[in-house]
């Protein structure tokens, strides 16, 4: 027998290993392929796409995140692979192998796996590109969907990037083997595992850093989203520990109470958790990661767009929205034509906004320095303010004498212009009035245009004294329709913009565009970002997977002892689920959590409440964590309980 016939065998013998890594390689190198059709299609580089070079750039992103996480993956594969046969590769060494022979071997192994993961991946993502195509070319909207051609440069990068990827990491793992002797190789599975190390420093700083990162993202906003690397910091250090240390001394404790320790077999489950838990550490880590990552990433895709009409609504307040800086004559548009358009198309208006106001200049503080700047604002009176409040359903202002509310139109930013209480100077022209401000609110209520963009809402009688020898030329008027079904005004929209004499379109505002467009980005997103979440849950459960299969024949060895004691494969199939469901349902908990905190912090950015939607992306993976862990359970139960005589 030589070494390739040899190498052959060893792989079809260790199949069911195998078959996870096989599987996620094949998911990883179709999805790259399939990404890198669309990146390099002709219709894409010469830009003949409407919205195809921002895909591209999005694909360009997830083909990085895919490399990089194939590494890891590759890497974390390779070492679980050699780790439980380095019995059987002292044995062959002891036969006579030379160490570059036992390397050669071991690099045929991994050639032969990687090649045919290509070939089929390669194949896969050929078959489905044209799926793909379509379902961009629908997301598009696009005329003409995008034609399904032969694109060489996916083959190549795909397949040239993956073998050299494959080689690397493989002459990488040959190094810590081929220079083992034959004596550690025999006795690496004899060696006794030590009960793990405790440090209650290391405790408390786990828990010190995961308090630290729950504490900053549940308090962060858009003014402090610098946090985001120091929350990832202290959420790495702190997972790490609750891992190696934490759930090591929680073990430890439970291991101490007798009383459930001798119920049932508690004993075999928490004594083969306690001295693997060191192995486990490193696993549950990654895994809870991944699980984290997952559920925050496509939480945060599903979340956004969900949530888009809302946000289109909030920061666009009318359907149609414009500011005449001379409120005596109308220069954007007249009143009269929008009406005439939307009657036409069939639109139903729900109200309009008609108020005038004078701009005016104050001192507001830097949000990065604190150093006061001058800003401009448009002045208007409580009870245009209030009016325009009720009818997007806002509180009233409550104002009297020179009190005077600062109007914000940005909800996400909780940063403070105008602290309550503070006196300020309102200047127009001449004239400087003294006011007392009541706080400021985040929200608009008017299109946020130009001098209308924030507002200074004061006293009627005091507005009136202010304004009452002011020409109408001198003020400016704001003008905005709300229409039913708004989402469906797109041409309206664009008949409306191309009557008005508005060139830089800096006057007049339509949300429906702007909508379409967001929705249309964020839908393209998501759907990047879901192929992306289903292949790092693939590759999550592929690692819990090997993770159960290494340890296949020592557990094997352990059960048959076990039977011969009198236990019944009712209590072996117990003990078997324990100890997959801790690997399965440990880190995802973890992972579940500080998806949570992360959810927190989206809500507070967003100014939405997103507890149905993040209840909808967490019951969704736990269905799909759940689905894996019982595929896993029944083919590992079928691997030990059939090996039983």
């Amino acid at each position: 027998m030589n070494i390739r016939l040899l190498a052959k065998r060893n792989i079809q013998g260790n199949g069911q290993r195998y078959l996870a890594y096989f599987f996620s390689i094949v998911l990883s190198v179709s999805i790259f392929f399939i990404y890198a059709s669309f990146i390099f299609h002709p219709d894409v580089v010469h830009a003949n796409i409407p919205g195809g070079q921002l895909i591209s750039r999005g694909l360009i992103a997830a083909e990085i995140v895919i490399i990089i996480f194939s590494v890891f993956f590759i890497a974390y594969s390779n070492a679980a692979f050699i780790q439980p046969r380095k019995k059987e590769f002292g044995l062959l060494t002891l036969l006579g192998m030379s160490k570059s022979q036992l390397r050669k071997l071991i690099y045929l192994e991994q050639t032969m796996v990687s090649l045919i993961s290509i070939l089929i991946g390669v194949g896969l993502g050929f078959l489905f590109s044209k799926l793909f195509l379509m379902a961009v070319s629908w997301l598009l909207a696009v005329e003409q969907p995008i034609s399904f051609v032969f694109v060489p440069e996916a083959f190549v990068y795909t397949i040239v990037g993956f073998i050299l990827l494959f080689q690397l990491l493989s002459l990488l793992s040959l190094f810590h083997i081929g220079n083992a002797e034959v004596v550690d190789l025999l006795k690496d599975k004899q060696k006794p595992k030590k009960t793990p190390f405790v440090s209650k420093w290391l405790i408390a700083l786990s828990a010190v850093c995961l308090s630290i990162s729950y504490y900053l993202a549940g308090t962060m906003s858009l003014n402090n989203s610098f946090r985001v690397m120091p929350i990832l910091f202290f959420v790495l250090i702190g997972t790490y520990f609750l891992f190696s240390q934490s759930i090591v001394a929680l073990c430890s404790r439970l291991y101490r109470k007798k009383k459930s320790l001798y119920g049932g077999t508690n004993l075999i489950t928490q004594t083969n958790l306690i001295f693997n838990i060191k192995d486990y550490s490193r696993l549950f880590f990654l895994t809870s990661i991944i699980t984290a990552v997952i559920l925050t990433a496509a939480g945060t895709l599903f979340m956004f767009s969900a949530d888009l009409k809302k946000q289109g609504m909030g920061n666009i307040p009318q359907s149609i929205g414009w500011v005449e800086n001379d409120a005596s004559i109308y220069s954007v548009i007249e009143p009269s034509e929008v009406e005439k358009i939307l009657k036409e198309d069939g639109f139903k208006i729900l109200y309009e906004v008609n108020m005038t106001g004078v701009p005016i200049i104050h001192m507001l503080p830097d949000m990065r320095t604190g150093e006061s700047n001058e800003n401009r604002s448009l002045l208007i009176s409580e009870s245009d303010y209030n009016n325009a409040a009720a009818l997007r359903k806002i509180d009233p202002a409550k104002l009297s004498g020179k009190e005077a509310l600062y109007i914000f139109p940005y909800g996400g930013l909780d940063y403070q212009f105008a602290q309550k209480g503070e006196p300020k100077e309102l200047h127009y022209g001449k004239q400087t009035i003294q006011v007392t401000m009541i706080g400021q609110r985040n929200q608009s209520i008017v299109a946020p245009i130009e001098s209308a963009t924030t507002l200074m809402v004061i006293d009627d009688q005091l507005y009136h004294e202010i304004t009452a020898n002011v020409p109408l030329k001198e003020k400016v008027r704001v003008r905005g329709y709300e229409i039913k079904d708004w989402e469906e005004s797109m041409e309206t929209s664009s008949k409306i913009e191309k009557m008005s004499k508005n060139p830089d379109h800096n006057h007049l505002q339509t949300r429906a565009p702007i909508y379409q467009e967001m929705k249309q980005e964020s839908i393209l997103i998501l759907f990047i970002g879901l192929f992306v979440s289903l292949l790092f849950f693939i590759v999550q459960g592929s690692m819990m997977y090997l993770r159960v299969f290494t340890n296949l024949e020592d557990n094997k060895i352990q059960i048959h002892a076990l039977h011969r004691l009198g236990l019944t494969k009712k209590e072996i199939r117990q003990i078997l689920s324990a100890e997959i469901r801790i690997l399965f349902f440990a880190p995802f908990l973890i992972g579940m959590i500080h998806a949570i905190i992360a959810y927190v912090a989206l809500s507070n950015l967003l100014g939405s409440n997103l507890f149905v939607y993040s209840a909808m992306v967490i019951g969704t993976y736990f269905l799909f964590q759940l689905l894996y862990y019982q595929v896993t359970k029944k083919m590992y139960e079928r691997a030990v309980i059939n090996s039983i005589k």
